[in-house]
Parts: structure tokens; sequence; C-alpha cells
């Protein structure tokens, strides 16, 4: 028997808000930068060395809130492993769930009758597409586990090659794919 394997990376679509932050928070910063190093100089007080100790720590925290809005998620499927991660800022790797296929209580499209019952039950929703909110389509698909006592659903994009991995490893669970 073959060893399957399949990776995707999705990059989060960060959205209008997401465009916006770094310009707004960025002219907010400046602004503020302006009175914090004017005011006191104006004023006759020496104090730039404590102002720019400021500024530089209120520049850095600013560059990484920008820099944490860079978010992607990877899907690793090997045999049946079955690995999510997240890549914050392109360095940053937290893998968010490790499971096997065999274990999946239900594969399959979030248009499926299934999928409002397995979302009431769920604990939590570990979304992994492209858009903040994931769209009820056939693109998307969930995986419905339980894992030391917890139930939870992964929504990813599917791809029609991580359907004969569903199918080789729980073929009874996993909802059938017309191509």
């Amino acid at each position: 028997m073959e060893d399957l394997f399949y990776e995707s990376n999705v990059k989060r679509d960060q959205g209008t808000m997401g465009k916006l932050f770094p310009v707004f928070s960025i002219i907010a910063l400046v602004i503020f930068l302006v009175f914090l190093n004017g005011i006191p100089i104006l004023l006759g007080f020496n104090i730039i060395y404590f102002t720019g100790m400021v500024s530089f720590g209120l520049c850095y925290l600013v560059y990484r809130a920008i820099k944490s809005l860079n978010v992607e998620y990877s899907i690793e499927i090997t045999n049946d492993s079955f690995e999510v991660s997240k890549i914050t800022n392109t360095k940053k790797i937290d893998i968010l769930a490790d499971f096997s296929i065999k274990e999946a209580e239900y594969i399959g499209s979030v248009t499926s009758d299934r999928f409002n019952e397995d979302l009431g039950k769920a604990q939590f929703t570990l979304n992994c597409t492209s858009k903040r909110q994931y769209e009820i389509s056939d693109d998307n698909w969930y995986v419905f586990l339980k894992q030391e006592g917890v139930d939870y659903i992964v929504i990813f994009e599917f791809d029609p090659e991580m359907y004969l991995m569903f199918r080789r490893y729980n073929p009874r669970k996993t909802q059938q794919y017309e191509q």
C-alpha cells in the first residue's frame, strides 16, 4: 500500500478592517508621538530620554500588532494523520489540531443536513478557511471529532484529492462526493 500525502496552505483574508487597521494605527501613533514628545519640549521639560523610550516601545507594539494580522493555516494529511497548524507572520507555527482520520465522527460538506446538528454539539469550531466567517458552500468541508472528551469541528477548504484519503481511512463516516 502506498503512502498518501496532501498539504495545503490557506492565507487568511484580512478584510477591509484588517487593511484599514494598519493605516489608522500608524496615523494615531504618529499623532500621539508628536504630542508625547512635543508638549514637554514646549513646556521646557527635558525628558526626551524618557519619552523617546516610551515612543520606541509604542512603535514596537504597533509593529507587532500589525504583523500579527498576517495569518495562514496549513493542513497536512499523511495517510490517516490530519494536522492543522496556524502560521503567524510566516514564522510562528502553532499546531491547532492533530488527529487520526479514523477518529472522526463525520467528514462532509458544510451544506450537509448533519452540519447544524454537529455544530450544536461542538464545544468550539476551528475555522481554517481563507475568510474570517466561513461560507456555507460545497467548497467548505468539516470534520466533527471527539478527542479527550471535547467535541469540536474543523472547517477547511475542500480539495478533491483529500476525498480519497477520507474514504480510504474512514469510509463509513465520510459523505459521498460527486465530482
